[in-house]
């Protein structure tokens, strides 16, 4: 197969900006596409999403009532975004669920105080209701296990073994059996299950562990599972360089997955951005460090022998947080709506996942429902979506299949100058180049050959110009958009239309095609091949 290529041509226009005296010449954004010889397939388990009780109705209140029965309403919501994967049931609350509180009579589960995050958790929606709200949406499910040091809060190796007996077992066993007559005959057959969560950092009940530490640990777990369980998708926890050094030293032949955690931050005062610059550009610093980690992971794996089944990246935890000026300071909170610039937030870290495929394997939003959601539920049977649902609905039906190689260059800003505001261990990477362009993209050659841009606007105040020379044996097809002239615009209870998609037909004069997308603006233009 031959390699192709797609080009956006730069062109200089027949006009002129004056500026303080100056003559300034527009530009345009050019990005060359190359589609590899060999493909590389993206795994759609990157566009997979997180559930946990942090108190902000994410699961009671949102997917479920306070008795743990699924409100049915937002099932088709759910359903139609085709979500690969679901994380649950943390989160830094894993550190103090104990499983078999969440099984058998409700009546009889117990209601416990949350010493992380100061809510609290009746077990109503547990093991049986997650697994069967799974199967009801169509997704594929993924544990975690309580692996926390706290001698009365934190988990056991027996606790973890006990729990994939009673999901996974059938009914020749005595967990499988209790789980046949709490009323689920055939066992679950979940395959991703999670050895811990954040073990570095101090969590409520949970102390700190160094990497050593929990490297020993997750060798003594992930032993004992994989010797009863072989078949598992085993996940550890990921870090810094040196931390997930330590654990493939140690546990490289026992896991599948690395885990690392990254959250944007945006300052929103008086409804607007502060310092748009710093959230706009932050996925770029994240793919630096998933880049400098794929390195890694490409050596060890090499040296494991493990090139057919290398271990990967999971981006377990991820989304932008937004800190609200309440009057005198900026306070983190679950609740301040998801705006157009947060479409472009997002959009920037789904395409960097599709770049750094195949080394990063997964990926879960925090959350799908409330919160930081895609949905917003309203009373006990009225939702409407927020605007980064179009992106993940939009992505997981056209950005799926191989990668393409992606080049772009055009108006761009000093790396100097971004200061990007990211949580996670991104700051031990650096920028790759001094400067990054405004237009983010990305790009993907599906099943039926049909290839899929995503371009993205990281700029707040200007539009971008891209004009696209469509590549022999192509024709253009589609254009679908997601932009509003206010980025910090927000879909609400009574505007709920506010920001949504539109599309529309793309046709090539020339063989060329020339858009424009507005500050924070997201586009996917698809062309196909010629019959």
């Amino acid at each position: 197969m031959k390699n192709h290529t797609l080009t956006f041509q730069r062109f200089v226009p027949c006009f002129t900006l004056v500026i303080s005296g100056l003559f300034v010449h527009a530009q345009v954004t050019t990005v060359k596409l190359n589609i590899p010889d060999v493909p590389v397939q993206i795994d759609p388990m990157i566009y997979g999403q997180m559930l946990e009780n942090v108190n902000d109705s994410m699961i009671y209140g949102g997917v479920a009532d306070l008795q743990g029965n699924v409100r049915q309403h937002l099932v088709p919501h759910l359903s139609d975004l085709h979500i690969p994967v679901m994380r649950w049931p943390g989160g830094t609350v894993i550190h103090e669920y104990r499983w078999r509180n969440g099984i058998g009579p409700k009546s009889l589960r117990p209601t416990v105080k949350n010493h992380h995050w100061g809510g609290i958790e009746n077990y109503q929606f547990g093991t049986d209701e997650f697994l069967q709200w799974c199967q009801q949406i169509g997704t594929e499910p993924y544990i975690n296990f309580n692996m926390g040091n706290d001698p009365e809060f934190g988990g056991a190796l027996w606790e973890a073994l006990e729990w994939i007996e009673y999901v996974n077992g059938d009914s020749s066993t005595n967990l499988g059996r209790l789980r046949a007559y709490h009323g689920h005959t055939s066992p679950y057959g979940v395959k991703y299950w999670c050895i811990g969560n954040e073990n570095y950092g101090p969590w409520g009940k949970h102390t700190a562990e160094a990497d050593v530490v929990y490297a020993a640990k997750l060798k003594h777990w992930a032993g004992a599972i994989r010797g009863q369980h072989p078949d598992l998708q085993l996940l550890g926890i990921g870090r810094t360089l040196q931390w997930n050094q330590t654990v493939l030293d140690t546990c490289g032949q026992l896991i599948d997955f690395l885990t690392q955690h990254y959250y944007v931050t945006s300052r929103v005062k008086d409804g607007e951005i502060q310092d748009p610059t710093r959230t706009l550009f932050a996925p770029a610093k994240m793919e630096a460090h998933l880049a400098l980690l794929g390195k890694q992971l490409a050596t060890m794996n090499a040296q494991l022998g493990r090139a057919d089944r290398p271990i990967r990246l999971s981006v377990d935890e991820w989304n932008n947080r937004h800190s609200v000026n309440e009057g005198t300071a900026f306070k983190f909170t679950r609740q301040s709506p998801r705006r157009q610039f947060d479409v472009a937030v997002v959009a920037g870290m789904l395409n960097a996942f599709i770049r750094q495929s195949p080394h990063v394997g997964m990926a879960n939003y925090i959350f799908p429902v409330n919160a930081h959601g895609l949905i917003r539920t309203v009373g006990n049977d009225d939702a409407y979506h927020t605007p980064i649902y179009h992106v993940f609905k939009h992505y997981r039906t056209h950005l799926v299949g191989s990668k393409v190689e992606t080049t772009v260059s055009g108006p761009s800003i000093a790396t100097v100058d971004i200061q990007p505001t990211i949580d996670g261990d991104a700051k031990e990477a650096n920028f790759p180049t001094e400067t990054l362009p405004y237009v983010d993209a990305a790009a993907v050659l599906d099943s039926a050959k049909r290839i899929h841009i995503s371009l993205v606007n990281r700029g707040h105040d200007q539009a971008q110009k891209v004009e696209v020379t469509v590549p022999t044996g192509y024709a253009g097809a589609s254009s679908w958009a997601v932009s509003q002239k206010d980025i910090n615009a927000a879909n609400s209870i009574e505007d709920r239309n506010r920001i949504i998609p539109v599309s529309g037909p793309l046709k090539a004069r020339r063989g060329k095609v020339t858009i424009e997308i507005p500050p924070c603006g997201l586009q996917v233009l698809t062309f196909v091949p010629i019959r």
